[in-house]
C-alpha cells in the first residue's frame, strides 16, 4: 500500500519521469510543462502545465492549453461549447480565458483541475489525477474539433 506524502514538486517530477517518452521543461518558477505535437483528432497542439500554487504551496493545478486562438466573433460559440462540456462531464473544467474583453481580439480555451493537497497525497493518486485531467482535455479538444469546428 502506498504511503501518503507531503506534496511537493518532486512528486510532479516523479510523475513526468515515469512517462519515458515525454520531454518536459521546468520554468523559472518551478512549473513543469510538456508540449505535444499537433494531433489530427484534436486538431491542435496541447501544452500540459503542472503547477504548485497557494500560500502554503499545497494547491496542485493541472492546466491544458491549446495553440488554438478563438476569435472574438466565436467567443459565444466557444463559451456554449465549454458550458455543454462542463454540464455533462465531471472532469476537467473547460472555460474560455479572455485577458481583457475590451481590447482582446482572441481568447483561448483552457481545461483544468486543481486540488488542495495540504494533507498530502500518495504518488499513484497524483499520477492518476494528472492523467485524468490530460485525458479529459484530449477528449474535450477531440469533441470541439469534431462538433464545434474549433
Amino acid at each position: 500500500m502506498s504511503t501518503v506524502q507531503t506534496f511537493d514538486r518532486n512528486m510532479i517530477k516523479n510523475y513526468l519521469d515515469s512517462k519515458q517518452s515525454w520531454k518536459y521543461l521546468q520554468d523559472q518558477n518551478g512549473n513543469f510543462v510538456v508540449e505535444f505535437a499537433r494531433d489530427e483528432d484534436t486538431g491542435c497542439e496541447l501544452s500540459l502545465w503542472m503547477t504548485v500554487e497557494g500560500e502554503n504551496k499545497s494547491i496542485y493545478a493541472v492546466r491544458v492549453y491549446s495553440d488554438k486562438r478563438i476569435s472574438k466573433k466565436d467567443w459565444g460559440r466557444a463559451m456554449k461549447l465549454c458550458n455543454e462540456w462542463n454540464a455533462h462531464k465531471r472532469w476537467g473544467k473547460a472555460f474560455l480565458h479572455i485577458n481583457n474583453p475590451d481590447t482582446d481580439t482572441t481568447a483561448q480555451i483552457l481545461v483544468e483541475e486543481e486540488i488542495d493537497l495540504e494533507t498530502g497525497i500518495h504518488q499513484e493518486l497524483l499520477n492518476d489525477f494528472t492523467n485524468t485531467v490530460f485525458v479529459s482535455a484530449n477528449n474535450f479538444w477531440t469533441e470541439a474539433h469534431q462538433k464545434g469546428g474549433f
